[in-house]
Parts: structure tokens; sequence; C-alpha cells
């Protein structure tokens, strides 16, 4: 035999046991991965190919898995369990949460305020990864429940008189931010935070007229327009039953900084809201 001849020989030689020396991953399904295991643990099998013996580390879960033939005979046989997903693209399965959306629409069918019962709707839009501060965005309608305004004011009133008619609409918008202690993304999740307030509306007023002697001799009675801006804080409950159904508890108090009824200011102002709210999240 020529030297040519035993090279040759060598060579295949090397190459059936460089074959043999690799560990044989047999799945469920039928594929044969053929590598070099890593790690075993309670739920995966970590494992180099071995094509790719100084490539990236795959991880597989057992229940996927038939058996294992190790280069030197030994064998792991799993017992049959649920058949997992492969996760061979990764170094390790994670956890499969619900991954909720940033944004979220709502109405309240219940909403009350200072003024009355009424709707509303919001819009809110989570600022950072971990969902602790979102911007919030409440538009409301509340209609006055004062039935006073179908009362007559009587001769012997002095001064204007204001209240409110029954079922005068009273228009807010409250752009602020809601905070979340703990993040915004779960099952409940409480949050607060500040709104600018900005109302509008109209006020019914009655006043007499008097003449140089005191006497009434004109009742006045009109509509006048009233706008007032001020600061609210709101606490609130959030629910997210699934990955897209909102629910919500909210609850606000703030007052005005300014209060004018057409043009002239008219002191202090309280804010007050409630809602409960239903909406999708995306």
């Amino acid at each position: 035999m020529n030297i040519k001849s035993i090279s040759i020989c060598l060579l295949g030689l090397t190459l059936s046991i460089s074959a043999s020396a690799q560990d044989k991953i047999y799945k469920r399904n039928g594929g044969v991965i053929d590598g070099k295991v890593q790690e075993v643990t309670s739920k995966n099998v970590s494992y180099k190919k071995a094509d790719n013996p100084e490539g990236p580390t795959y991880v597989i879960e057992k229940s996927a898995l038939d058996r294992i033939e190790y280069q030197n005979g030994s064998e792991d046989v799993f017992k049959e369990e649920r058949h997992g997903r492969e996760t061979e693209d990764r170094p390790a399965r994670k956890e499969n949460k619900i991954k909720y959306g940033n944004n979220v629409l709502a109405v309240a069918p219940l909403q009350l305020t200072e003024n009355g019962i009424g709707v509303g709707l919001t819009y809110e839009r989570v600022l950072d990864k971990k969902g602790i501060i979102s911007f919030y965005m409440p538009a409301i309608v509340s209609f006055s429940y004062d039935n006073s305004g179908n009362t007559p004011v009587p001769m012997t009133s002095t001064g204007p008189t204001y209240y409110n008619n029954n079922g005068t609409p009273f228009y807010y918008v409250m752009p602020g931010l809601k905070i979340y202690p703990t993040g915004s993304k779960g099952k409940v999740r409480y949050a607060v935070g500040p709104n600018i307030v900005l109302m509008s509306g109209q006020q019914h007023v009655s006043y007499f007229v008097y003449d140089n002697y005191g006497n009434p001799i004109q009742l006045v009675d009109a509509n006048k327009n009233q706008f007032a801006l001020g600061v609210m804080v709101n606490n609130s409950l959030n629910m997210n039953p699934t990955k897209h159904l909102y629910l919500g508890l909210e609850l606000g108090l703030g007052v005005s900084y300014m209060n004018q009824v057409d043009g002239i200011n008219q002191g202090e102002y309280g804010f007050t809201q409630f809602a409960f709210k239903m909406g999708y999240r995306f």
C-alpha cells in the first residue's frame, strides 16, 4: 500500500470519527439535529450545530424532543409531555405575556360634573416604554339638572342671581397626564395625574333694574356666557380584562384660576367629575 492510499484511509477514518463524535437530537416530529449538547435543564436543551461548533447556542424545548443519543453511546429519553414550540432562533424561551397597546380610546356613558350629567370621550397615549406616563385628553358634555331656571324670581330680590337652566350644556376639554406608579400595562392599574380644565357654557342670570327711588321697575332674564380655566387632579382605576378591552373608573377634583360670566370675573369656581369608561386598547 503506497503513501497516497494510506493518507486517503486516514482522512476517511478521521472524518468518520468526527461525524460519530456528534450528539444526535431526535425530535417528536421525526426530525434529527446533529450537534453538540451544551446543557439540559428541566424545560430546555441547549446545543451547538455540528456544522458550526463555534457558532451560536440554540435552544429547544424538551417537550418537542423524543430522545438524545450522545457521542459516548448513552441516551436521554424524554417522557411524552405537551408539545411545546421550538425556539431555535433565540437563546431562551420568553414568557408568553399579553402585549398591551399604547393607545386607549374610550367613551364615558356615565359622566358626572359639578354642572350635571353627561357623556365623555377620552384618548390616552403611553409616552414611555415602561408605561408609567401617559398623555391624557378627556372631552365632556354635561347637561345641567338644576330646575331653578323654571322658578320665577320674587320681586323682593336684590342683586344678580345666577342659576342654570335645566338641560343647559357645558363643555369641558381637559388635556393632562396620567402617572402609573406600577406601569399601565397590566390587568388592574391605578393612576393619578394633573389636568388643565377649560369649561364653557351658559349661566342663566336674573336681576332687577331699580329706579332712582330704589323701586324695582324691570326684571332682566338672560343667558350669559360662562368660561372657566383651572386645574384638576384625577384619580383613576384602570382595568384591562383582555388585550383590547378597557374599563375605567375616574374621580377628579379641581379649582378655577379664572371664572368669567360675559367677561366679568365671578370668583373661584370648583370643578368635580366622575366617570365610568369603556374603551378599546390598541
